[in-house]
């Protein structure tokens, strides 16, 4: 019974020891879950966030061209005014020829100077600065467009790697979400196997006591009982010596 009970004992260490480290599980998988899902949401406010940016920077983008457009447009037609003054009819049909019909043309040549331009001594600056505004706008505009697709392709990239990292922890939840449950499931068992051990433990224990107070009972009342043993033997001896000398009337 003393064996069974240090058995017994020793799977009530293992049991608790075994429970602690899967309380502990539980807690540090509750913990992570608890931290990957706040890193999805985080993540999911930024790719909100980033989308809404992204709208505002490509409407700005858009009103931006349509402004540079415009500019260019009137520039193009104040352009086209002073060489109607000051060009030669023969010039200016060559010039119509170049004329685009919508903005992000390529900038006309600088007008010739001669009798074109007899008209004033300064035309020929102004045109030339005129057309130089016209070709910085037109520069302008070609940036506008590649900061746009700059700016589209680090959006694109971020909802690409962003995404993927949360379907990542989406993933690494639900897997750790399982294994709260198998482990939740074993810490069940595992508290069921420590009832079960703990009540065995103490039959044991109440049979020993049981035993124990049977062998003291044994040892304690052992002395009277031999004594009185001893007087029964002594007066059966004392009998038989009797009856053995008796006359009975003879």
């Amino acid at each position: 019974t003393e064996d069974d009970i240090k058995v017994g004992e020793n799977t009530k260490e293992d049991l608790d020891e075994k429970h602690l480290q899967l309380v502990n599980t539980i807690d540090q998988l509750k913990n992570e879950i608890e931290e990957l899902k706040k890193e999805e949401q985080e993540m999911m406010v930024s790719l909100k966030q980033a989308g809404e940016q992204r709208k505002e920077q490509n409407q700005l983008y858009q009103t931006s061209v349509m402004d540079q457009r415009a500019t260019i447009n009137i520039l193009n037609k104040a352009l086209k005014r002073l060489k109607m003054f000051y060009t030669p009819q023969a010039e200016l049909v060559e010039v119509s020829a170049h004329e685009p019909n919508q903005p992000g043309f390529a900038v006309a040549p600088k007008p010739k100077t001669g009798k074109a331009y007899a008209k004033s001594a300064g035309s020929g600056g102004v045109m030339q600065l005129l057309m130089k505004v016209i070709e910085e706008a037109e520069i302008e505009e070609q940036q506008l467009a590649m900061d746009e697709q700059k700016a589209q392709e680090d959006y694109s990239e971020f909802v690409t790697v962003t995404t993927k990292t949360i379907e990542k922890d989406r993933a690494l939840i639900a897997e750790k979400t399982e294994l709260v449950a198998s482990t939740e499931s074993e810490k069940s068992e595992t508290e069921e196997a420590q009832l079960a051990n703990d009540e065995s433990l103490a039959k044991l224990r109440d049979l020993l006591k049981a035993h124990h107070v049977e062998c003291d009972y044994v040892l304690k009342y052992f002395d009277i009982r031999q004594k009185a043993r001893q007087e029964e033997m002594d007066a059966i001896t004392d009998a038989k010596a009797v009856l053995s000398g008796a006359n009975f009337g003879k």
